[in-house]
């Protein structure tokens, strides 16, 4: 019926799986996890290899680290079952009724989002990846709904296997950033529709605000690899307000003193957002302003 699918990368996620086994053993329906750690340390691998000694869970281990793509689109390759849910190492179950509300939600070809949670913070080092998982992540089931196919995420959602099978990840995405968001527009592009449903996750793995500026501007380099793609800009202007304002500014010529700008007052941006109140529009003029110096080079 289900099989639940966790890419694991440096995370003891034995309280994850604990809790998921014990949902679903209480539940009449075949089911399997899987787990596929992405070459981990082997302090991880230790630990989370006991896991294998429960009923019905999968684990193993890849020799190399592959890209984020890459670890998704084994699992449908690996799944006995027809649905998948897919939850991130990083997750924590919320409510004993997750798997039961997933199982409910199947049907052809669904793609269902269950969304996300934050605990509350306290630690200014990790500040900004909180401020931005609460404001832009953590969105409510009634906003969601308005406008369904506009929300998604690869953290934690359900989705019937032949979809994945016919429209995998994009293996050719090799670094960190946007591959949940190509994901995302692909599949509405052939059709499909997100359905949201009130099934959280909450997320656990706080970056620094240093790390977490690291990986924007990781992401923000593939973004500018992504758009530039003969027929892949449209769709993910469609899908990004980030690029669609890039774009716009391309438009009028005014890159290069969008550029200059950035060069500027970068150092001002960064104060800010490592500083104890970092602000989300000083990160979103950081990485508009990141994005048209890059594609200045």
């Amino acid at each position: 019926m289900i099989s639940i699918c966790i890419p694991i990368y440096n995370t003891d996620v034995t309280n994850l799986v604990t809790e998921l086994h014990l949902q679903c053993e209480a539940l009449d329906a075949p089911y399997e996890i899987l787990l596929i750690d992405d070459a981990s340390d082997l302090s991880f691998q230790t630990v989370n290899r006991e896991l294998s000694k429960l009923d019905n869970i999968h684990y193993k281990e890849l020799p190399v680290n592959i890209s984020r793509a890459k670890i998704r689109n084994l699992f449908p390759q690996k799944a006995a079952h027809p649905y998948l849910i897919y939850v991130d190492n990083d997750a924590q179950v919320c409510s004993p009724h997750y798997i039961s509300t997933y199982i409910k939600m199947r049907s052809p070809g669904i793609v269902c989002y269950g969304g996300c949670e934050y605990l509350s913070c306290k630690d200014n080092q990790y500040s900004l990846r909180w401020l931005f998982g609460v404001h832009r992540e953590a969105i409510p089931i009634e906003k969601r709904k308005v406008n369904p196919d506009e929300y998604f995420s690869t953290f934690n959602f359900m989705i019937d296997k032949r979809v994945v099978l016919l429209h995998p990840f994009d293996e050719n995405i090799e670094e960190y950033g946007y591959e949940d968001v190509v994901f995302h527009t692909e599949i509405i592009k052939q059709g499909h529709h997100i359905t949201q449903v009130n099934n959280p996750l909450i997320h656990t793995g706080l970056i620094s605000n240093e790390e977490f500026l690291k990986r924007t501007e990781s992401a923000l380099r593939n973004l500018y690899l992504l758009q530039k793609e003969r027929g892949r800009k449209a769709d993910l202007e469609n899908t990004l307000k980030l690029l669609k304002m890039k774009n716009r500014i391309d438009y009028f010529k005014l890159t290069g003193a969008v550029s200059a700008l950035f060069r500027l007052l970068k150092n001002s941006f960064i104060k800010n957002l490592l500083g104890k109140k970092p602000s989300l529009f000083i990160l979103d003029l950081y990485k508009l302003g990141y994005l048209c110096n890059y594609s200045k080079r």
